[in-house]
């Protein structure tokens, strides 16, 4: 990060200069792997491919068998606009939170306790996926699948996008900031990273009994999946207002435990430094 930067939100702690500095730090990020054309166009394609095979996969499906216990093809495309664009979000502006358990092992996290303000910003931003904007093309072309197209509920399908974004990365920084405490968590981080993509994946009513109960505690595929396209086909303020809550509690649990893990990090550090 240039000084400038630094002198910028060391003066500014607003909410405005941290969004000013996040623009800044994406776009360098993404002019920094743009240098290699080649790759980065080739990384974009490659996802975008991979999301249309996935997609072609269940419309194959759904014109054999027209729907899932009342799930469809268009509730599908609906499911999978809204969590490739979350998942957009998440690795465009904070990928650097998919990587904190092997930083915490490695000692990393060093490198941002001497930079100005939030630690777990700062992590968050210092990578992006450049594949995501793959994700990000598709999950909004995807959307028009959905058969739910009006400017109300494109500003649903952002909004649902946004707060499905939050909790997933949530989820993220509360499994990679185990690691604080076990040492390295990295492994299990990444499966149960993947077990909740995975959950968000398949038409949603097809989920009932234990599998149900793992949606609705140990991974939020609930809130991230089957909540947000019930709201995107059958508008309910109470069901938005929860997945607001939910985002909302979740975060301060996830601020919460890494801000009590990187306490005992930087504990030990000093010990280590003494010694």
């Amino acid at each position: 990060m240039s000084q400038l930067m630094a002198d910028k939100i060391q003066k500014d702690a607003s909410l405005g200069a941290y969004l000013s500095l996040t623009w800044e730090m994406v776009k360098m990020n993404v002019f920094s792997a743009m240098e290699y054309r080649v790759s980065f166009i080739m990384q974009i394609i490659g996802m975008i491919v991979n999301d249309i095979g996935l997609i072609a996969l269940w419309f194959i499906f759904f014109e054999k068998f027209p729907e899932i216990r009342g799930w469809t093809f268009q509730d599908t495309a609906a499911l999978f606009a809204i969590t490739t664009v979350q998942f957009s979000i998440v690795m465009i502006l904070a990928n650097g939170s998919f990587r904190m358990a092997r930083m915490i092992a490695n000692g990393e996290i060093d490198n941002f306790l001497s930079l100005p303000k939030n630690v777990l910003w700062q992590i968050s931003l210092s990578k992006t996926e450049v594949s995501a904007f793959g994700d990000l093309l598709f999950g909004l072309v995807i959307y028009f699948f959905s058969g739910n197209l009006s400017f109300e509920s494109f500003g649903l399908f952002i909004l649902l996008s946004i707060i499905t974004a939050v909790i997933f990365f949530n989820f993220i920084v509360i499994t990679q900031s185990i690691a604080f405490f076990t040492g390295n968590f990295e492994e299990a981080a990444v499966q149960l990273f993947h077990a909740l993509l995975g959950f968000t994946l398949y038409p949603q009513t097809a989920f009932f009994g234990i599998l149900k109960i793992i949606t609705l505690t140990i991974l939020p595929a609930f809130f991230i999946a089957t909540l947000p396209v019930e709201i995107f086909r059958n508008f309910n303020i109470f069901s938005l207002g929860l997945m607001i809550g939910f985002a909302a509690i979740t975060f301060f649990i996830a601020i919460f435990i890494f801000k009590k893990g990187l306490r005992r990090y930087e504990s030990g550090n000093l010990i280590n430094i003494k010694i």
